[in-house]
């Protein structure tokens, strides 16, 4: 299909040539296995960990580690599982948020088999927590909170900052945050922060890349059995190429974060004023102006279903779902939790943009939106 508009970056990102090209070369030259005695193997060994710190580097954190894995859901998994199962002598309570990823809600409803209680708080109608929810939340036993910083589908931005300051009040309780949509997008505040996940694909990395990065003093168990590689976290032979080109997405990321949130910022609001000016077909679902990366809106008089498959068979890629929940579920529950209107949370699409979208693509998006209403049956 030619002239396609891909809109759907919150789902994955298309590749930098960059990390492509450093992907390539590392496969050819580093092919040995880092885990090897040999002088091929240890050279591979040295590039693993100088990819390391030079991520480390980027984020200006001195007393932290980088634990490689296959893409933030085991990332997630590693750190939820991982804290839990080491620390479950001093405590067995959850807190985390109805907005989470499945990686995450559905890793901390799954940790109730094993005897850990757990809170999930809502969202306003903006889509964020509120920190007082939180506050009213902890317990005792409480020994971990894990959230988002941005959500996936609405791209409501969650109070990190003040979350991670106040939690410094509980020494035992770790914060672990997912930093995907966030991740070279905007600011980051990692102080107060004990663990957070990457993928590689939301930053014009490679599908199949991660990394969940933690504080030294923060104590995990492996979650699955094995060599012992990356520091006996997650065993399995290391993925070089993929760790090392991971590095680069992070480091060509935030060098570029400015030039593209002005850029993304453009696009945004060319959407936005359109949405705005026609709210009589669109209730807008993103709240947060400083997150210009996703905007996510409902049809009030039309099935977003159809309105998505006909803006694909015409070469515009958006989604009415995150890719995650899409073939499972047939509405929101992030938006349905913000509106509890089950026919605004049917009806969502989500518009992500990256830094290859233009100008004139937001146009193409608004005349074929504008098309497709008319000609489609209420």
């Amino acid at each position: 299909m030619a002239n396609i508009i891909y809109l759907d970056n919150a789902a994955t990102a298309k590749v930098d040539p960059e990390v492509l090209d450093s992907y390539n070369q590392i496969t050819l030259k580093y092919f040995a296995n880092p885990s090897s005695i040999h002088s091929l193997g240890q050279e591979a060994s040295r590039l693993l960990d100088k990819s390391r710190e030079q991520i480390l580097n980027v984020l200006k954190l001195t007393h932290h580690e980088v634990i490689y894995t296959s893409g933030a859901t085991e990332a997630n998994n590693l750190a939820i599982k991982g804290y839990c199962f080491a620390n479950r002598t001093r405590g067995n309570h959850i807190i985390t948020s109805v907005s989470e990823h499945p990686s995450v809600l559905n890793t901390v409803l799954e940790l109730k088999d094993f005897g850990y209680e757990v809170t999930i708080l809502p969202v306003n109608e903006k889509g964020a927590i509120e920190v007082n929810s939180l506050k009213a939340a902890i317990k005792e036993n409480t020994i971990l909170v894990s959230l988002m910083m941005v959500n996936n589908e609405t791209g409501a931005i969650n109070p990190i900052k003040e979350i991670g300051k106040y939690l410094k009040k509980f020494p035992k309780i770790a914060f672990h945050v997912d930093m995907v949509q966030a991740m070279g997008k905007l600011p980051l505040d990692l102080e107060n922060i004990d663990m957070f996940s990457i993928a590689g694909h939301k930053i014009h990395g490679l599908l199949g890349s991660g990394l969940l990065v933690k504080e030294k003093k923060i104590i995990l168990k492996a979650i699955n059995n094995g060599g012992g590689q990356e520091n006996n976290l997650r065993s399995g032979t290391n993925a070089l190429a993929l760790s090392a080109s991971l590095a680069k997405a992070v480091r060509i990321a935030i060098s570029n974060q400015a030039k593209d949130y002005e850029h993304v910022k453009a696009l945004s609001k060319k959407l936005l004023d359109y949405l705005k000016d026609n709210q009589d077909k669109y209730l807008i679902n993103s709240h947060f102006e400083e997150n210009p990366y996703i905007v996510n809106f409902s049809l009030r008089n039309h099935k977003a279903s159809v309105v998505v498959e006909a803006l694909s068979n015409r070469g515009i890629m958006v989604s009415s779902l995150s890719a995650c929940h899409a073939k499972h579920e047939d509405y929101s529950a992030v938006v349905y939790a913000m509106t509890n209107d089950l026919n605004i949370a049917h009806n969502t699409i989500r518009v992500s943009f990256g830094r290859d979208n233009t100008l004139e693509e937001v146009d193409e998006l608004v005349k074929n939106l504008e098309q497709i209403i008319k000609e489609i049956k209420q």
